[in-house]
């Protein structure tokens, strides 16, 4: 009978894992498209000097054993407004919350090449929220963007 209570909570374990798994995107996503993953949670953590450049909006962020994928929330109403650090999230310039860095980031020409990072650029402040959310907002407060540990592939090269 233990035997067969162990098996259920195994099995529970693992449908719930499938069920977290299911919330991505079925396919290769836009540039432009905007997710709708749930809502960040409580901050778990906060992090200074994490060096990433989200320029174009598909590059991955590890932090230790995570990886990150950023991404643009649907649901921006439901995301915090500040951060522990007091910058307000909503406030943060330019094309950031398209969900990569700023479309400056991409020189204009009809080859799409990237700028290298401005002082600043390249490090920032990681929240890491419950529910599979951080936040990345560069030291300058140039750039920010939201992540999420959901896999996502995208439908772009950069």
């Amino acid at each position: 009978m233990r035997a067969l209570g162990v098996a259920v909570a195994l099995s529970g374990v693992v449908l719930a894992g499938c069920a977290a798994a299911g919330n991505g995107p079925a396919g290769p996503i836009d540039w432009d498209e905007e997710l709708d993953l749930g809502t960040p949670g409580e901050v778990v953590h906060t992090v200074a000097g994490v060096e990433y450049y989200p320029a174009c909006g598909n590059e991955t962020l590890i932090a230790g054993d995570t990886t990150y994928y950023p991404f643009t929330p649907a649901n921006t109403w439901d995301f915090p407004q500040s951060e522990a650090s007091g910058v307000a999230l909503s406030a943060i310039p330019g094309d950031a919350n398209l969900g990569f860095a700023r479309a400056s980031a991409l020189r204009p020409s009809h080859l799409r090449t990237v700028v290298a990072p401005e002082p600043g650029d390249d490090t920032g402040t990681l929240v890491v929220y419950a529910n599979g959310f951080a936040h990345w907002s560069s030291d300058n407060g140039e750039l920010a963007t939201w992540l999420t540990t959901t896999e996502i592939e995208y439908a772009w090269v950069c």
